[in-house]
């Protein structure tokens, strides 16, 4: 599982803390930290990279790179092999 930056940890805990219990002053913090949480939403969604779309792109490249440099069949599929296991070990759960 990949760790989340400070920004977004940040981020995740005061949306969480504000809204697990909410009540009138939920409202009135939310009035007031709406500004900052809506910027530091922005950011996280600026940094953001879609998983799919660096696996997609590294399949290409190692496709590529197959072709340039053929390799025998047994070391192309543990290749492959090894890399679905690597992304599907670094995308963690999907829930």
């Amino acid at each position: 599982m990949r760790a989340m930056d400070t920004l977004t940890q940040n981020l995740i805990d005061s949306l969480t803390e504000l809204l697990s219990e909410p009540q009138e002053d939920s409202l009135a913090v939310l009035k007031v930290c709406a500004p900052v949480l809506i910027e530091n939403l922005q950011t996280v969604r600026q940094r953001a990279v879609d998983r799919r779309e660096i696996e997609a792109q590294l399949r290409r490249a190692v496709g590529r790179w197959l072709e340039r440099h053929p390799q025998p069949q047994a070391a192309q599929e543990a290749l492959l092999k090894f890399l679905e296991a690597e992304l599907l070990n670094r995308q963690g759960p999907t829930t």
